[in-house]
């Protein structure tokens, strides 16, 4: 008889135990609701930084909640997925505060080069191959890539292709990249630069593109401290840089 009553005993307490806990789940979550709903819990005002390209209005239209709305119905996840479908939005990060602010912070990102849309018809592109505006006629002075699958809708991302000069860009140091004029793939697919300064760079193919880039930078400085200006730099083996003044497609036997 004592076991059986030691044993009821625990069940009873394990059943107490688990009625308290059911209610206390019930408070909780009462509380949630009733909060989200309060005025006191409100969207009271949205602050938005990092414009620089896109526009507040285009931010504006796209977030999927106002003043007044109820705090805790802002999934911030998913209102910056929507506004990262913007072709210049790189990263947001939405924060609420008890107050009843939410602050949108965006990076925009920043383009890097020009690639053709149609003919004179220029898009700018960031180092990631993202799309970031329609074709335009008078274009910044970025680099131009030439020789990929011409670039598609603002917001889409460049082919393939194109990935490869986009990373002999990257490499370059940021005092540098400014005198790459173009970057293409010729008929065999190598890749060949021109510089602001006339030089004609030829980096080869895909691979060891970054020593590549450290070659020619090494070389650009040599040869800017001995006043040359050769204008055809073969940097495709990086350990056997070779320079003419002439390129050895066009000079004369």
């Amino acid at each position: 008889m004592s076991g059986d009553t030691a044993q009821g005993r625990r069940l009873s307490k394990s059943r107490r135990i688990l009625t308290w806990l059911v209610i206390a789940i019930a408070v909780v979550a009462a509380s949630y609701v009733l909060l989200g709903k309060s005025a006191l819990l409100d969207v009271e005002r949205v602050e938005i930084y990092g414009l620089h390209r896109v526009a507040l209005a285009e931010v504006e239209e796209r977030l999927g909640f106002h003043s007044g709305d109820p705090l805790l119905s802002v999934n911030s996840e998913e209102e910056a997925r929507k506004l990262e479908v913007l072709p210049w939005v790189q990263v947001v990060d939405i924060e609420r505060k008890w107050d009843g602010l939410i602050t949108v912070d965006i990076t925009e990102r920043r383009a890097v080069a020009l690639a053709m849309v149609a003919p004179k018809q220029w898009a700018l592109i960031d180092s990631f191959g993202r799309v970031l505006t329609g074709g335009l006629s008078n274009p910044p002075d970025l680099p131009r890539l030439s020789g990929v699958h011409a670039a598609g809708v603002p917001g889409s991302y460049m082919m393939e292709d194109s990935k490869a000069l986009l990373s002999v860009l990257g490499a370059f140091p940021s005092d540098l990249v400014l005198r790459v004029r173009s970057l293409r793939r010729d008929a065999d697919g190598e890749i060949v630069g021109s510089l602001t300064s006339g030089e004609e760079v030829v980096f080869g193919d895909e691979d060891r593109l970054a020593a590549k880039v450290v070659a020619l930078v090494t070389v650009l400085s040599h040869l800017g401290d001995q006043n040359r200006n050769d204008k055809y730099i073969d940097v495709s083996t990086p350990t056997e840089v070779v320079v003419r003044g002439e390129d050895k497609r066009t000079a004369s036997p």
